[in-house]
């Protein structure tokens, strides 16, 4: 439940007159799939690194959760925008995607999401019958519970929605270690607490625009300084999690830094004289957080030689 600016694609989806290609491009969203990638990646090196004993094909399983993971994020992305295709054509930030304004039709829709997602389930099998099974829980969770379920009905669907946002990196780990130690439910853990923080800026940035489509998103019923607050709230609890997940120092003090400079932002940014740039920067710090954080903790473990035990 990764969102980004909706900028990216403007001049990409801006006019009806789409190629085929890039009305597929702005579907399944490479941002988003850039990012969980990123996550599943980590947890894979994270467990790979810490591991045991040495994992037999450390290359293929690698492919197999890097091209596994992408295809499934952009074919859930893909469904979930047919999914919400009414809602999001009542919202600024997401009217332009192809199956809002038409660009796309709804059967090539459903059909690209799903063909995505039955390969990429096919490829990550390779790895592991663990790694799928999270990987099709996580997508069930995404687009049943999720879109089709609670997101239009409760501020619940922030938790419920997080659970699939915070999956891949047990996606990940699990291809090393399907008995998920320590270590990969703190990942999981960070992620979950990190979206809080992250959808809640967006929803603050964007409140009117959910407010006119129907959509109760978290934080929207308080008064923008406590929804401000709860931000900052999530943001200062995500701070002792590179600690919990125990890769060699200095990795966690190094991955304690994005979440410092990113409390710093909140504090320091004047609030209610920019009421409207305070939840953007806010939301693209959330961003710069989850790159630097996890491009640190793979980095730095690398780099030292070894994480924590899985067992840990």
């Amino acid at each position: 439940m990764i969102a980004w600016p909706r900028m990216e694609w403007k001049n990409m989806v801006r006019t009806r007159g789409l190629s085929g290609l890039r009305a597929v491009l702005a579907t399944v969203k490479p941002s988003v799939v850039a990012t969980n990638v990123l996550t599943a990646m980590a947890g894979f090196a994270l467990a790979a690194l810490g591991a045991a004993s040495p994992l037999g094909r450390p290359f293929q399983t690698g492919a197999a959760v890097l091209a596994g993971v992408s295809l499934i994020v952009g074919g859930s992305c893909a469904l979930n925008n047919w999914i919400d295709r009414d809602i999001d054509a009542l919202m600024e930030r997401t009217r332009e995607r192809p199956t809002a304004c038409g660009s796309m039709g709804r059967a090539k829709a459903l059909g690209l999401g799903f063909g995505l997602l039955g390969l990429g389930l096919a490829i990550l099998a390779s790895a592991g019958p663990a790694p799928v099974l999270l990987a099709a829980a996580g997508s069930f969770v995404y687009l049943c519970l999720y879109s089709l379920w609670i997101k239009r009905r409760s501020p619940l669907s922030l938790l419920v929605g997080g659970i699939s946002g915070a999956a891949p990196p047990l996606i990940g780990w699990a291809a090393v270690d399907p008995g998920l130690g320590g270590p990969a439910l703190s990942l999981f853990a960070l992620l979950l607490v990190w979206q809080q923080a992250h959808v809640r800026a967006l929803a603050l940035m964007r409140a009117g625009e959910y407010r006119a489509a129907g959509i109760p998103m978290a934080g929207m019923e308080l008064a923008p300084s406590r929804s401000r607050l709860s931000i900052l709230g999530w943001i200062a609890a995500l701070l002792p999690f590179p600690y919990l997940i125990r890769p060699p120092l200095p990795a966690p003090l190094l991955a304690c830094l994005p979440g410092i400079a990113w409390l710093a932002l909140g504090l320091l940014l004047p609030g209610r004289r920019r009421p409207g740039a305070w939840p953007r920067a806010m939301f693209l710090a959330s961003l710069a957080y989850l790159i630097l954080v996890f491009t640190v903790l793979v980095g730095a473990t690398a780099v030292l030689g070894g994480a924590a035990s899985p067992s840990n």
